[in-house]
């Protein structure tokens, strides 16, 4: 240290061990240093709001800067509190503004509260992210009354949507052990319906002597066997598409030939000569790379559903000419038609139109899970009382349609 002198013509010199402070500092330098990678690495940024200036020191997206230590302007980080409320959403702020309310007039010790912010990035599109922010009274004045606040803010958008994932999944556990719980009370209830008749009418047959009583309960015995064995298949089906173990073999298939086979099959089960079944082919010589046996069993669904709520008039299926790179597949009757509340539910498990109908109420259900795996679309259009088309929709490429199908 330089000093002038008392006596002229001399400066006086003095010397101090500084090493203690020198090491000081560099400890402190240290320790803001690590302090800040600290905040920076786990998102939190630490903050101080000033009530008498209404300024927020640090903005909530920025980590404070202890690096460097030296000649930090505090003001350059402070922002006004109505800037940093206003990247509040709008649907959190007044409940943050409550909170901070409360810290303030005395209601409440500390805050600590989730919400989001949002962000203008460039093109003006908005960024939202979830923050945890916590607080307390630093200073008071001689009356006891808040001068500074103290807080931090944590970025948490990954817990948030990690917690959102949980709830989900939980709900999606939820809905499935319900659709468990309701799934075999329908099946404990539909497979003991043919059951009951099965047994009862078998027992009957065998007390009775007179013929045509006789033949009239082997037909019912019949019928509910075939439903048993239907309602098996489907059960199978369901089961194979839940665990995903439903086999699709694909080949080039005659889709006309296929038709024409489906119309062969229907009108041998066609029990009502009221109902005319005609099957549309448009085209010649048409091939389709699917699977014959789903694509098959589909239109088999659909027509066995027409047949069930057509009295009078025709069925008629086929398809129509492939455009846009697909082919739709259509099966129209002039049934009794769906009750426009039911449309939307239509495809659902166990729904059934008819209680009284013979049927599982899972074939449709089926139809949709296997026409998704066919890459294609399903749907109904239907007027109550004038009839239904149900149709389903199934890419297509003209000569080597199987490329878009395997790349």
């Amino acid at each position: 240290i330089l000093a002038p002198s008392k006596e002229p013509n001399f400066i006086d010199v003095f010397y101090t061990d500084n090493t203690a402070l020198v090491r000081a500092q560099q400890l402190l330098r240290t320790v803001n240093h690590k302090l800040a990678m600290a905040l920076e690495i786990s998102n939190i940024t630490p903050w101080k709001w000033d009530l008498e200036t209404d300024t927020i020191l640090c903005d909530v997206n920025r980590s404070v800067e202890l690096m460097g230590g030296e000649n930090i302007d505090e003001n350059r980080l402070a922002v006004p509190e109505t800037a940093y409320f206003a990247k509040i959403h709008k649907e959190d702020r007044e409940r943050i503004k409550q909170a901070y309310r409360d810290l303030i007039e005395g209601r409440a010790e500390k805050v600590k509260e989730e919400y989001r912010i949002v962000n203008v990035q460039k093109n003006n599109l908005h960024k939202v992210e979830w923050v945890e922010a916590q607080a307390a009274v630093e200073a008071r004045d001689e009356d006891g009354k808040p001068l500074t606040l103290i807080g931090s803010s944590l970025v948490i958008t990954n817990r948030k949507k990690m917690e959102q994932e949980l709830t989900t999944a939980k709900e999606l556990a939820e809905e499935s052990n319900r659709l468990k719980s309701a799934f075999l009370a329908n099946m404990s209830h539909e497979i003991r319906t043919p059951l009951n008749a099965i047994v009862g009418f078998s027992g009957i047959l065998a007390s009775t002597e007179e013929e045509q009583e006789k033949q009239e309960y082997v037909s019912i015995i019949e019928n509910n066997n075939t439903l048993l064995l239907q309602l098996i298949s489907d059960i199978l089906d369901l089961s194979k598409i839940e665990a995903g173990t439903l086999e699709y073999v694909y080949a080039n298939i005659d889709v006309n030939k296929m038709l024409s086979e489906i119309e062969q099959a229907a009108r041998m089960r066609q029990t009502n000569a009221n109902v005319a079944i005609c099957a549309v082919t448009p085209l010649e010589g048409l091939l389709l790379y699917t699977d014959q046996r789903r694509v098959t069993q589909v239109l088999n669904n659909f027509i066995s559903n027409a047949m069930k709520f057509t009295n009078t008039g025709s069925i008629t299926f086929g398809y129509e000419e492939p455009k846009d790179g697909y082919i739709r597949f259509f099966v129209t009757d002039t049934g009794t038609g769906i009750p426009p509340e039911k449309v939307a539910d239509i495809f659902n498990r166990f729904v059934k139109l008819d209680s009284f109908k013979q049927g599982t109420g899972l074939g449709l259900a089926i139809s949709q899970n296997i026409v998704k795996e066919l890459k294609g679309e399903i749907g109904v259009a239907s007027e109550l009382g004038k009839g239904s088309t149900f149709w389903f929709t199934l890419p297509y490429e003209k000569m080597g349609a199987h490329r878009s199908i395997l790349s």
